[in-house]
């Protein structure tokens, strides 16, 4: 049965399938296509995936994000304008902190205005305020220089210290979820990443099923099975990493 590794964070994952996936890609057009109806759950399902194992890989290798909330002061109900920002946004962190990297989802407000929820990483984590729970404990220097603010130039923007656990991408990953739902959200990507962010390691192959007969000795933490029309039946184990 083919079997596929996954690498991404602290977390190992093993695919294997009854039959191999097909190789035959069908390309979209280049020309941004328009939902019409509600995205699809196996859709929303495989974004979230994406957000969790790219945050998870990122905070491996990078540590410690902001924890940053976009919001606008005017008018928040046209998604492409909010899309467009958001991307002028994250190019002028990388203009301003050349090892920037970033990842934001999408929110609705009871209220219906748009704002974004992510993770910024490789920027003075000075800027960040430190809270536990809603109780702010120290001011972060965001407050004194508005640098984020300025860089986002189309409101306020609250950043907050993290102590970097993998949880963050999970707590990011739900908005994912909770922003599917809305027609207004059709004009824009619900999962908007900066260039060169990190990416989970893909192993397939003799080198994937040797180490399937590794970690097959461990105890897996979570187990998942399903079926798929192009593959049969899959199963997936998660590990933690081995420690070298």
């Amino acid at each position: 049965m083919p079997v596929i590794y996954r690498k991404y964070g602290e977390i190992v994952e093993i695919t294997e399938t009854e039959k191999e996936p097909s190789k035959i890609r069908v390309y979209s057009p280049r020309a941004r296509r328009i939902i019409y109806g509600p995205r699809r759950r196996d859709n929303i399902w495989r974004t979230k995936q994406i957000c969790v194992r790219r945050l998870s890989s990122a905070l491996e290798e990078f540590g410690c994000p902001l924890l940053v909330t976009l919001t606008f002061k005017g008018d928040a109900s046209d998604a492409s304008f909010a899309n467009d920002s958001l991307r002028r946004f994250q190019v002028r962190l990388q203009t301003k902190f050349p090892k920037a990297q970033s990842l934001f989802v999408p929110e609705l407000s009871p209220r219906g205005r748009i704002h974004f929820h992510g993770l910024v990483f490789n920027v003075p984590l000075s800027l960040g305020d430190t809270k536990i729970g809603r109780r702010i404990i120290s001011y972060g220097d965001e407050r004194k220089t508005r640098i984020l603010a300025k860089l986002w130039g189309q409101g306020f923007v609250d950043a907050r210290k993290t102590d970097g656990s993998r949880k963050l991408a999970y707590y990011i990953s739900k908005y994912i979820t909770k922003g599917a739902g809305e027609v207004l959200f059709n004009a824009m990507r619900l999962l908007r990443i900066s260039h060169g962010f990190p990416k989970e390691i893909v192993i397939r192959g003799k080198l994937a099923e040797e180490l399937k007969r590794r970690y097959d000795k461990k105890e897996s933490f979570k187990n998942w099975s399903g079926e798929n029309y192009f593959t049969g039946k899959i199963t997936k184990k998660f590990y933690l990493k081995e420690k070298l």
